[in-house]
C-alpha cells in the first residue's frame, strides 16, 4: 500500500518514527498528571463545600465518576492537540496543517465517514448479541449516568476526545510511522493496536473491537487523505453511542 502523499526529501520530512514515538510517549506520560490535577481541584472544591466529604472513596471512585471524565477528557484532550501542534511547530520541516492533512475531502469522503460509522455499530450491535454480550459496559452505564454537566459530557465524548485522539494517533503518530519502513499498512495496523491498548477500562473483547474500530479509521485517513474524515467517522461512533446510553440508562 504506497502513499502518494508522501513528502519527498530530507527537509520536508516529518518527525522520524522513533522521534515521533518518543514524543508521543511524552504526551502519553504527560496526560496521568494532567488527569490527577483535576481529580485534585475536584476534591478540593468538593471538601470545601462539604465538610463530609469522603476524600478516599472519591478517588476510589474515579472511573465510574461522569463528573470528573467529563473534565478530565476535557483537560487531558485540550492538553494533547496543544503539545501534539506545539511538536509539529518545533519540526519545522512542515506546517501542522498539511502535517495533519486538514483538508476538505469532497462528498464522498463524508458518505463514506458516515456509512463507516453506521455500518460498525450495527456489526458491533450483531456480533455483541451473538457473544451475549450487554449492549454498553456497566462501567460505562455508571459513568454516563453520573455524568454532570451533561451537555459538557457530550462535548467532550462526542467531540472534543475524537478530535484530540485522531490528531494524535491518525495525525500525529501515523505519520511518522507511515514515513517509515512500516509503511501506510504498518502504520495503520500499529497506530491502532496503541490506540486499543490505551483504553485500559475495556476488557480483551472490547479492545480486540477498539483496534478493528482503529484499522478502519486509518484506512479512512489513507484513502481520503484527509484527517476530517476519520474524525468525522468516529465523532458520529460516540455520538450515536452516547444517544444509545441515554436511552438505556434512562
Amino acid at each position: 500500500m504506497s502513499d502518494p502523499q508522501m513528502p519527498e526529501g530530507r527537509d520536508s520530512m516529518p518527525w522520524s518514527a522513533g522521534q515521533t514515538l518518543a514524543l508521543a510517549l511524552v504526551i502519553a506520560l504527560l496526560l496521568p498528571f494532567v488527569n490527577m490535577v483535576v481529580a485534585m481541584v475536584m476534591a478540593g472544591f468538593a471538601a470545601a463545600q462539604d465538610p463530609t466529604f469522603d476524600s478516599p472513596q472519591f478517588y476510589r471512585q474515579l472511573r465510574q465518576n461522569g463528573g470528573y471524565l467529563t473534565f478530565a477528557s476535557l483537560a487531558a484532550n485540550i492538553v494533547t492537540l496543544w503539545v501534539v501542534i506545539r511538536f509539529i511547530q518545533w519540526r519545522k520541516a512542515v506546517t501542522w496543517g498539511t502535517y495533519l492533512a486538514l483538508r476538505l475531502p469532497g462528498r464522498s469522503g463524508w458518505s463514506t465517514a458516515f456509512i463507516t460509522a453506521v455500518l460498525f455499530l450495527v456489526a458491533s450491535q450483531v456480533v455483541s448479541s451473538l457473544f451475549q454480550r450487554p449492549d454498553y459496559p456497566e462501567f460505562l452505564q455508571q459513568v454516563y449516568a453520573s455524568a454532570t454537566p451533561m451537555v459538557l459530557f457530550w462535548i467532550a465524548v462526542g467531540i472534543v476526545a475524537p478530535v484530540a485522539e485522531e490528531v494524535y494517533f491518525r495525525g500525529f503518530i501515523y505519520i511518522g510511522l507511515r514515513n517509515s519502513a512500516l509503511g501506510v499498512a504498518g502504520a495503520i495496523v500499529v497506530t491502532a493496536a496503541i490506540w486499543s491498548m490505551i483504553h485500559l477500562q475495556y476488557d480483551a473483547y472490547d479492545k480486540v473491537e477498539i483496534f478493528l474500530l482503529g484499522l478502519l479509521l486509518g484506512w479512512l485517513r489513507f484513502r481520503f487523505n484527509s484527517l476530517l474524515v476519520p474524525i468525522t467517522a468516529h465523532a458520529l461512533i460516540n455520538l450515536l453511542v452516547l444517544a444509545g446510553l441515554a436511552s438505556t440508562v434512562a
